[in-house]
């Protein structure tokens, strides 16, 4: 096997944090930066920002363009900091890695392109082939993002082998969120000295077993110590119970549902159309009831 990558330890757990919003739909960066802050004050070595918890895609370049020295104000690193970042152009995709990587970010998830749905695994290998180049000689860091159910691509261990062949030492992990344990295994029988980041929580104590390296983790926003532990590989039913709570409404409102029950900050409900804010007398309780499983 070859050596383990740096980024298994550097990630082990990393929060998908959730982004809040003031009431113009601006990001709210005093929140957001407290939230960072108070999550990595609590263990973290990195969070992950802007990823699918962090309705990164509904959020322009320029509104993401202050992060860095936003979350350096607030005492917080760039190496403290992996981004997500989309297409679906590639040359886009590469212009943004570029920039992140040159504000010393601990590194880049990048997620495929999608619209075009069901495409060939050459062409999505071509997609990430050219924006791995548009990044530049000096791309590092690079964790796939597995998440089928919204791009409609899958990152299978055989793409990933075809782009660590080609672009070596650059790819540094997979974050699986498929929720398919058959996708997971197959990333960690071929790719276990990766960073393999699982983002379904139900099977994460699993796969941490069978080698996997930890995870990015919407729950993680709000459970933090529950989260921790199934990183550590030890089984608890409460992470159950909260999925099948979570898992009936639409995910990212219900993840700032439990925070704004959590904190008593109703701000946090706010999110980024097309998603709308929960406020059914239902979807409040099931949020009140995450929010007692894990306490304050």
């Amino acid at each position: 096997m070859p050596d383990l990558h740096p980024m298994r330890d550097k990630i082990g757990l990393s929060a998908a944090l959730a982004t809040p919003f003031d009431k113009s739909g601006g990001i709210d960066w005093r929140r957001f930066t407290a939230h960072a802050g108070r999550l990595l004050g609590q263990g973290m070595k990195v969070v992950t920002v802007f990823g699918t918890t962090g309705e990164g895609v509904s959020l322009a370049t320029a509104a993401r363009a202050p992060l860095y020295e936003k979350m350096a104000e607030a005492g917080i690193a760039a190496g403290q900091l992996v981004e997500c970042v989309y297409g679906p152009p590639s040359q886009e995709a590469g212009a943004h890695m570029r920039r992140a990587l040159q504000a010393d970010a601990a590194g880049i998830l990048l997620a495929p392109p999608f619209y075009f749905k069901q495409p060939s695994e050459e062409g999505v290998y071509r997609w990430f082939s050219e924006a791995l180049e548009a990044a530049g000689p000096a791309c590092r860091d690079i964790i796939l993002y597995n998440i089928p159910q919204l791009t409609g691509v899958t990152v299978g261990a055989a793409l990933v082998t075809r782009l660590r062949t080609a672009f070596a030492g650059v790819i540094a992990g997979v974050k699986d969120s498929s929720g398919d344990w058959e996708q997971t295994t197959a990333l960690l029988s071929e790719h276990r000295d990766l960073a393999i980041l699982v983002g379904h929580e139900g099977h994460l104590a699993r796969a941490v077993r069978h080698g996997a390296s930890g995870a990015i983790s919407g729950v993680a926003n709000f459970a933090p110590a529950l989260v921790a532990k199934l990183v550590r590989g030890e089984d608890d039913p409460r992470i159950d119970v909260i999925l099948d709570l979570l898992l009936k409404l639409p995910v990212v409102p219900a993840v700032k549902c439990v925070l704004a029950a959590q904190t008593g900050a109703e701000a946090w409900l706010r999110v980024r159309a097309p998603p709308e804010a929960l406020s059914a007398g239902a979807a409040r309780a099931a949020c009140a009831t995450s929010t007692e499983l894990v306490g304050n």
